[in-house]
């Protein structure tokens, strides 16, 4: 028959062999839940790395064609603005109207009756199937400029929400690295503890219950 002292060395062994037990469970948990965080983060680093690289390369492009397009509007208006005179305007226009022929504008002399006379323009009538498809083509890129500009509206917008988005995941990443740090094996090992209680209550009493017999 088992003395008392046997009965609670029993008890003492089957709870050193229940908390090892529950330590090495908690330490295998905290070592798969590390590796499978370790994939997770992994993955997500490489997803944050690749968006922030074309949200980059995006933002760039358009700070480039930014650029172009302000110097070349610069210049057009640049060069526009130094025609002041009504000769100059008048040499200038045909420059920028390439037609078969050369349209010309006579400016009257001025009149102590007529100060500013008004200017004659001469077409060919060759020139004006060459006027009609460039007005025709103004039109056409109006209407094209003014889809471009919605449709760059459009995608200014999802691009600002692609970056939110890049920060919200760089911002969960954050929190899933800290969690990682600050948990694991210390947070089961805290968990376990309140079952390493119970159990060595269960255990005391089925302890005193056998001692009793």
């Amino acid at each position: 028959m088992l003395t008392i002292r046997q009965k609670w060395e029993i008890a003492g062994a089957a709870l050193a062999i229940v908390l090892c037990g529950i330590l090495g469970g908690s330490w295998l948990g905290a070592r798969e839940e590390g590796i499978r965080m370790k994939a997770t983060i992994d993955a997500q680093n490489q997803v944050i790395a690749t968006a922030a690289k074309q949200v980059k390369d995006i933002q760039d492009a358009e700070a480039v064609r930014d650029k172009v397009t302000a110097a070349n509007v610069a210049a057009l208006q640049a060069a526009a603005a130094h025609q002041t005179t009504p000769a100059e305007i008048a040499a200038w226009i045909p420059k920028q109207l390439p037609t078969p022929q050369p349209i010309t504008f006579t400016i009257p002399a001025a009149t102590p009756a007529n100060p500013t006379p008004a200017a004659v323009a001469t077409v060919p009538q060759a020139d004006l199937p060459a006027l009609r498809d460039q007005i025709s083509q103004c039109q056409v890129c109006a209407v094209k400029l003014s889809t471009a500009e919605s449709d760059l509206a459009g995608k200014d917008e999802q691009l600002t929400l692609k970056t939110n988005e890049l920060t919200a995941m760089t911002k969960e990443r954050d929190a899933a690295v800290t969690a990682s740090k600050g948990g694991g094996f210390w947070s089961r090992f805290k968990h376990d503890l309140k079952v390493i209680a119970i159990t060595a209550g269960v255990v005391a009493i089925a302890a005193v219950a056998v001692a009793k017999k």
